[in-house]
């Protein structure tokens, strides 16, 4: 399968829009993640700081030598899982206790032997009255202390006891914590002053525990992963629902290329009700019109090659009579029937013409406004004259307020024209005919009847089609078009048209029925 095919391209659309959200998701869970773990880690620092910076100026006050302030932000450094310096008012390191390792060592000592179980909280040694002082020693202990079971000693008049620790993300003694390199970027700095608000320098912690770093990787992660699920998930279902929506494009694809290879009887066999469906029954109903317009085509062509030949034939036999006839006025009675010839096939032409460009609506562009009764009542009074010359009865029955129709004025004459040429046409001497108008509220009838041949009931439903004649108009002229025009003039006005007639000898009717403008 092509992969610039629907089917691929919905799937891949799919897979693009899933990503989409999912990167667009990750990208501010993570804004939203981080900056809620640097402002807690920005607060564990700032709420040190403020303690830290108190002691640190009462050390400072009291002229503490800058080794033990030292040691003492060594201690800090530790328990706080941060770095601690500290600065004078002229920005000179006082102290600086480093980044703080991953592994340290904390061992305890006084002035007397005493043992400390490992592992065990003591307070006060049995048998000391000093106090004892705790030392931070990074690292192996740098005294090379040498383990005797439960603890160390340190030298011959001291007795310590080391306590090994992992550093924990929370900077707590956590043997069993899984110990992280990576540091806060915050940095918190705190003014030291005096009892009278004298400055006396700053105080910095940096490179603290970095909170969230294990959660954020840990959700990062779990994004990534459902991310791919995500995406995964919606190729298939652009998958599935392009399948449901190509499958009857390429049904229809491949009725289409069956008619257009001539099988003007392929149907498309779609049964939903959606757009597609929609799709395949219009389709379907094209497809009735095209067979239909083929068909009606080919049956034109046939009848208009029948049509022509026979006036054809005959003025190509009296052009040869002519050129051999000898004699000047058997010659010109032969031109004179191949003029006859020459002007039927003239008026075939011209009607055939006539016929397609009604037919492919040409004259809609000049649609307008036509008072019907004045167009009637003047076709009426010119025809009235041709009748009385005949022998034939003529009346007219028009209403006198005007009455307006939505079309073409040349083409309704010649509906009126057609029709009251036919009722003169096939109506003998003495016969009547009769032009009646009606109008109602939305619609005008137009009626021409007559006292002629009448109709056969066998051709009522033909008569108007092209080129049929009814089948006791023999002995009349005609090509077979009149009615074909007339009613293709009427639909394209949206009207209707139908003939009546009661039966052969009975006189016939038609009525042309059109929408008020």
């Amino acid at each position: 399968m092509k992969l610039n095919s629907i089917r691929w391209r919905l799937a891949l659309s799919y897979a693009a829009i899933a990503l989409l959200a999912a990167f667009s998701l990750g990208i501010v869970l993570r804004a939203i993640l981080r900056g809620y773990y640097d402002a807690q880690e920005a607060q564990y620092l700032q709420g040190h700081a403020m303690r830290i910076g108190a002691i640190t100026s009462q050390l400072i006050n009291a002229n503490i030598p800058a080794e033990l302030i030292q040691d003492q932000s060594a201690s800090w450094s530790f328990f706080l899982q941060a770095r601690v310096r500290i600065e004078d008012t002229s920005g000179t390191v006082i102290a600086d206790s480093g980044v703080p390792d991953n592994r340290q060592v904390v061992y305890f000592t006084s002035a007397v032997p005493f043992q400390i179980p490992m592992g065990e909280t003591v307070t006060s040694p049995v048998g000391v009255t000093e106090s004892f002082e705790v030392q931070i020693i990074r690292g192996e202990s740098p005294m090379g202390a040498d383990a005797q079971g439960d603890f160390v000693i340190f030298k011959p008049d001291s007795v310590g006891v080391v306590m090994p620790a992992d550093v924990s993300m929370y900077g707590l003694l956590d043997p069993n914590a899984d110990v992280s390199t990576r540091r806060s970027s915050q940095v918190v700095e705190q003014q030291m002053v005096d009892e009278k608000g004298a400055a006396l320098g700053k105080l910095i912690l940096s490179d603290g525990p970095a909170y969230g770093d294990e959660i954020l990787n840990n959700v990062m992660n779990g994004w990534v992963a459902a991310g791919i699920v995500a995406v995964l998930l919606a190729a298939l279902a652009g998958w599935f629902f392009s399948n449901r929506i190509t499958t009857p494009i390429t049904a229809l694809t491949q009725i289409t290329a069956r008619m257009a290879a001539g099988d003007l009887t392929a149907r498309a066999d779609i049964l939903s009700t959606d757009e597609m469906g929609a799709l395949g029954h219009s389709f379907n109903e094209m497809a009735v019109r095209v067979e239909a317009t083929v068909g009606a085509l080919r049956s034109f062509v046939a009848d208009a090659a029948h049509e022509l030949h026979t006036p054809l034939t005959a003025l190509q036999a009296n052009l040869e009579l002519a050129r051999d006839e000898k004699t000047a006025s058997a010659r010109t009675q032969y031109l004179a029937r191949a003029q006859e010839q020459g002007q039927r096939l003239e008026a075939l032409v011209k009607s055939l013409l006539d016929l397609s460009r009604i037919e492919a609506a040409e004259s809609r562009s000049t649609f307008g406004s036509v008072d019907v009764v004045q167009l009637v009542r003047e076709a009426g009074e010119q025809f009235a004259s041709r009748a009385e010359q005949t022998d034939r009865a003529f009346t007219m029955n028009i209403p006198e307020d005007d009455v307006h129709v939505l079309g073409n004025e040349t083409q309704l004459k010649q509906v009126v024209s057609n029709l009251l040429e036919n009722a003169l046409k096939f109506t003998p001497a003495g016969g009547s005919i009769s032009l009646n108008l009606e109008c109602s509220a939305n619609e005008i009838r137009l009626t021409v009847s007559d006292a002629g041949i009448g109709i056969p009931p066998e051709d009522l439903s033909h008569l108007f089609e092209r080129f049929h004649r009814g089948r006791n108009v023999s002995e009349f002229t005609g090509n077979g078009l009149g009615l074909a025009i007339v009613k293709a003039i009427v639909q394209s006005h949206s009207g209707e048209v139908e003939a009546q007639s009661d039966g052969v000898g009975m006189g016939s009717r038609f009525v042309v029925i059109l929408p008020q403008a």
